[in-house]
């Protein structure tokens, strides 16, 4: 093509005004590109004058040869360089993408304007091939630096150096000053990795759904370009100030979507004054699509090692373990079999622990004193300064260090829910695991031993506890059966005894103070029971029980004196439960020498208790200090009792209910006024003659004439008796 090329111009010389026939001759090639075209074809058309080749490219035209001087961009402005068409507008001749321009208009009037138009669309079709040379050229680089990228980028498997890799590699390509990855947590974005920053903050950015390029993409899912940083209005303003700071021009940010999600954001930015291309996003979403890859791969990865490494850690603590029980089997046989065998006492756990361990061995009381120890002359001094409740009242063995560096394990003793003191292993040449499950086994051993004794002492208790109930309460043949019974059991009730009844005054205020459930409720009263049972200073308690928040006792004391000082020994031992918060009130009966007339002594209790609570006495009221109020507080289940009051007051209340009348109320405040009918009415609000006629209807209704001094006396008492009955059949009213 050259050749020809040559041989045109020869011929266009040896042949005057051949040229025409030259620039037919020269569209009939094809040139090797369109530079070299624009080149022949500007020798051939520079015969007749001045003339320029241009070619538009990007965004502006360029000089691909001729004069320079022949036309500028004003020259230039009316043509559209993307139409297909060809034309001419006073010295320019154009066509798709190219343009010829000629100082003189005789040039184009001796080559011809159609030739010339033809020389256009030749020179745009060697413009177009160069153009697809390029682009597959670029194609082909793009490719094999995409290739390169996810070499590197796949091959990484620690998350923070894929994402690392991923920054370094899409700064190269994209030709950026920064970089960074943002990862989505939940509802925001938080910046995993970045390069090229000058400011700390840049890499510790947070952002929310709208804040930001990045923010933007977050909102949309879509692809988020700026072009001018701090003069885009289509982005929210969080983040100018670091923008400033940074010294950033431009922005270009895509998705990271993992099946469907979106999972992240991958942004750059540019220091200098650019626009991003199509092609910068068409290589920044192929970066995206192979850095979403890294991640999961990288995610995956790091599980499968986690996984893997969890199983070895599991495989290697199983072994641990299968060593540590093979180790321990030994003494846990001997140990159950010395419960089966019921010789599991604090001095054979002892030692049958201190041989098979090689160490010493002590046993701490439920006052942790020390009880046993192993071998009989291991000295122990400040051994129990070492082991205290705070630190051994636990279901699992914990070390502990000694003086001088002496290795020590303890564990609490627990049964039923209560402590019952520690076991202690000091020393031995076996290993922390081993010695910590033996001193575990140790305590597993005594707190069965423990748990055995507790159950049989609970059935004791259980059956003094049904014993005290039918003496109190059952027919006669139960309480005879229930005194010979107590008797076997080593109580002797002959001669003088009271019955002794108590109720918590303050249990449910204590148990809401302190956020008690109900098994802490329960668990106050049940030590309130055993502190009265156990207490030293109360021998004379024979029998004791509990049901419900009350508490029944019988006590072998005649004198009145005696009884007060038994009581208040009773209330120092249930003061000391809970911290001395917990209150009862005590109602005491009268001497019984019979035990087959204990309920009647139970009733005279209660109604002592009744007293104590309705009267506010307060503490301990017996009954045989009650006088005239034993009439007004004895057994409202007396048939009599009800008689008396249901005769006076029942025609008064049911008449009451019928008319919506006041005739009780008035019958109260007639009382309450001294029987005065001028206060009555005025302190009840109504006219003394409706309290006369009030009152005459209570003479008619009920019989009773208030003015004689005799049903004065019945209607009083009964409305007294019925206000004592009202309160003990709803105690909550007290």
């Amino acid at each position: 093509m050259v050749a020809l090329a040559n041989q045109t111009i020869d011929d266009t010389n040896s042949h005057d005004g051949s040229a025409p026939d030259a620039l037919r001759r020269l569209l009939c090639t094809c040139p090797e590109s369109v530079l070299t075209g624009a080149g022949e074809l500007a020798d051939i058309l520079s015969q007749g004058g001045k003339v320029s080749v241009l070619g538009y490219r990007g965004d502006h035209w360029l000089l691909l040869a001729g004069n320079e001087a022949v036309c500028d961009e004003e020259d230039l402005r009316d043509i559209d360089p993307t139409a297909q068409d060809t034309g001419s507008v006073g010295s320019l001749v154009f066509g798709p993408g190219v343009a010829l321009a000629f100082a003189e208009q005789d040039t184009i009037n001796r080559f011809g304007v159609e030739q010339l138009r033809q020389a256009c669309v030749w020179l745009a079709q060697a413009q177009r091939a160069d153009l697809s040379h390029e682009r597959m050229h670029d194609a082909t680089e793009e490719a094999d630096s995409q290739r390169a990228v996810a070499d590197q980028i796949l091959t990484v498997r620690d998350v923070d150096q894929v994402l690392l890799s991923i920054t370094n590699q899409t700064l190269g390509m994209l030709q950026a000053d920064i970089c960074g990855v943002f990862l989505r947590e939940d509802d925001e974005l938080q910046m995993r990795c970045c390069t090229g920053h000058r400011v700390v903050t840049t890499e510790r950015l947070r952002m929310r759904r709208g804040q930001g390029v990045a923010g933007l993409v977050f909102d949309t899912g879509e692809v988020a370009k700026v072009d001018s940083y701090l003069d885009d209005r289509t982005i929210s303003q969080d983040f100018m100030s670091l923008a400033e700071q940074e010294q950033t021009r431009s922005a270009l940010a895509v998705p990271l979507r993992a099946h469907g999600e979106l999972i992240g954001v991958l942004e750059v930015w540019r220091r200098r004054h650019s626009v991003f291309t199509a092609r910068d996003v068409r290589r920044l979403a192929s970066l995206s699509d192979l850095a979403t890859i890294a991640i999961e791969n990288a995610h995956l990865y790091e599980q499968q090692r986690r996984a893997n490494s969890e199983l070895r850690e599991t495989h290697a603590d199983l072994q641990h373990k299968l060593s540590l029980l093979r180790r321990s089997s030994a003494l846990q046989r001997s140990l159950i079999q010395a419960v089966l065998d019921d010789t599991a006492t604090p001095t054979a756990i002892a030692q049958l622990v201190g041989q098979e361990m090689q160490c010493q061995v002590a046993v701490l009381a439920d006052d942790y004193q020390i009880e046993v120890v192993y071998p009989p002359d291991f000295a122990v001094t400040g051994l129990a300064e070492h082991i205290t409740k705070s630190n051994a009242d636990a279901t699992t063995s914990a070390r502990r260090e000694l003086v001088g560096g002496i290795r020590c394990w303890v564990a609490g003793v627990r049964a039923g829910g209560n402590s019952f003191g520690a076991v202690c292993l000091i020393g031995g040449d076996e290993s922390d695991e081993v010695m910590e499950a033996a001193c575990g086994q140790a305590a597993m051993a005594s707190s069965l031993a423990r748990a055995e004794q507790h159950a049989a002492s609970r059935a004791r208790a259980e059956a003094f506890d049904q014993i005290l109930w039918d003496l109190l309460s059952g027919p006669e043949q139960h309480r005879m059966a229930a005194r010979t019974r107590a008797q076997h059991m080593g109580v002797r009730l002959k001669g003088p005894h009271r019955i002794i009844y108590g109720q918590f005054d303050n249990l449910t205020a204590l148990a809401a103070r302190r956020g008690w459930d109900t098994s802490g409720c329960e668990r106050a009263r049940r030590d309130t029971l055993d502190a009265i049972r156990t207490a030293h200073e109360t021998p004379a308690l024979q029998l004791a029980g509990m049901r419900g928040d009350c508490i029944v006792a019988i006590a072998a004391v005649d004198d009145r004196a005696l009884v007060r000082e038994l009581m208040d020994t009773v209330n120092t031992a249930a003061g000391a439960v809970s911290g001395g918060e917990l209150a009862l009130s005590w109602g005491v009966s009268t001497v019984r020498e019979n035990p087959c007339d204990y309920p009647s002594a139970f009733n005279e209790a209660k109604t002592a208790l009744a007293a104590a609570r309705r009267l506010a006495t307060g503490g301990v009221t017996l009954y045989d200090e009650l006088g005239i109020v034993r009439l007004l507080l004895g057994s409202h289940e007396d048939p009599d009792y009800h008689a008396f009051i249901s005769e006076v007051t029942q025609p008064i209340i049911d008449y009451d209910r019928r008319h919506d009348g006041a005739l009780m109320a008035t019958l109260r405040g007639f009382f309450d006024a001294d029987c005065s009918q001028k206060e009555a009415a005025k302190r009840m609000y109504v006219h003394h003659k409706t309290l006369s006629y009030r009152l005459e209807r209570i003479k008619d209704i009920a019989g009773l004439d208030l003015a004689r001094h005799a049903d004065r006396m019945r209607a009083d008492l009964a409305l007294r008796l019925l206000d004592v009955t009202e309160t003990m059949d709803n105690p909550n009213t007290v």
